[in-house]
């Protein structure tokens, strides 16, 4: 079986989707994933085929007047403008696909120069969504429809309202709010991490006997002004601090050890708490390993996946808007203290390793695509 896998060139976006298409390539099907120079790294050590694209396929990112610019949320026009941008460039890509014979397509949601060039070329589909799945039947649609003003553009509700009879997310059902509202081609397979052992030289034994507090905003975000909160916040304090970011604060203090990348897998195997934007990828990873949130959320659907977290008593969601290193501190000690909290990450990581995970991705769409649907 060939399936080609279309994703917006984004870690959020294509991390959840490898340790599926591995186990898929370990089955012995033949997966090509449409991507940027920047994933070929990540693509080809699972054994996918890769086809490069340009840049322009990922969404334009507006450039903040202030680089230390407190909230990173992107309009609603933003969103349309892209989106408008990439159904026009998917005509650059239908004779390619085309000669690829291919017998499916699994694709992100928001990718729609994929969705386009797949529906054109009237191929079998799925979408494989890169978190909290969202319809147009679904309160958590409201959510979005507040970046617009008056209706909300046809472009956007077609986005949510083109379901397929296939329809995977990478996180348990637990998770999601409002589940009975989807429909029953969803399948929650539960996160997919793999921690693939890279080779790093950060320097585990500092960490090793201490607490640590772990901090990162992801692989996009960059608040210059949140990691002085947070230098501010745990300086001197008991705790070692492992913070990412990509210019470090004029003063570290002695007990921070801060790097733009670090093995984020294995950081949170030492880690008690995890300071974190609220991105879906980096929230499940965190609780596959047990350990409790403290979110920050900056954009996006980070503020809907700090809230589902907090609501299930995983970790605690902070305003940036207003937050002080002391209410920081104070948090981060009450997370810590919190039984409800420590009980229910417990709960939930039970549930993560117990939810199939990459093998019963795997397995839906194996058998999804070898049933003809789309006659």
């Amino acid at each position: 079986m060939k399936l080609l896998f279309f994703m917006l060139p984004y870690h959020g976006h294509i991390n959840p989707t490898l340790s599926v298409a591995e186990e898929l390539v370990r089955r012995g099907d033949q997966v090509v994933y449409y991507t940027t120079k920047e994933f070929t790294g990540k693509v080809g050590s699972i054994g996918a085929e890769i086809r490069l694209i340009g840049e322009e396929f990922g969404f334009q990112m507006e450039e903040a007047e202030d680089e230390r610019l407190t909230v990173n949320l992107r309009s609603g026009e933003y969103y349309v403008d892209n989106l408008n941008r990439h159904v026009a460039k998917a005509s650059d890509l239908l004779g390619e696909v085309r000669l690829e014979n291919a017998d499916g397509v699994v694709c992100d949601p928001m990718c729609l120069w994929g969705r386009t060039v797949a529906e054109q070329l009237e191929l079998p589909r799925a979408l494989f969504f890169s978190g909290i799945a969202v319809t147009a039947d679904s309160p958590v649609f409201d959510y979005f429809s507040r970046l617009f003003e008056g209706d909300i553009p046809e472009i956007i509700t077609d986005m949510f309202l083109k379901s397929e009879p296939l329809m995977l997310a990478p996180i348990p059902r637990e998770f999601q709010p409002d589940s009975e509202y989807l429909a029953d081609s969803f399948e929650f397979i539960g996160p997919t991490v793999v921690d693939r052992g890279m080779e790093t030289d950060f320097p585990f034994q500092e960490i090793a006997d201490h607490p640590t507090i772990f901090i990162s905003l992801g692989s996009v975000l960059h608040n210059p002004q949140f990691y002085d909160l947070c230098v501010e916040a745990f300086a001197d304090t008991r705790w070692k601090v492992v913070m990412v970011c990509k210019t470090p604060p004029e003063k570290v203090p002695a007990n921070f050890l801060i790097s733009p990348f670090v093995p984020q897998l294995k950081i949170l195997q030492y880690a008690e708490l995890f300071i974190s934007h609220g991105g879906m990828n980096s929230v499940m990873e965190s609780l596959w390993y047990g350990v409790p949130l403290l979110m920050v959320p900056q954009s996006s659907d980070q503020p809907l996946v700090a809230a589902r977290a907090e609501a299930l008593k995983l970790g605690r969601k902070l305003e940036l808007q207003t937050l002080t290193p002391s209410q920081l501190l104070e948090s981060a000690e009450e997370v810590l203290a919190d039984s409800a909290i420590l009980e229910g990450v417990q709960r939930m990581q039970s549930t993560l390793h117990n939810s199939g995970g990459s093998k019963r991705g795997a397995d839906v769409i194996q058998q999804y695509f070898s049933i003809p649907v789309f006659d």
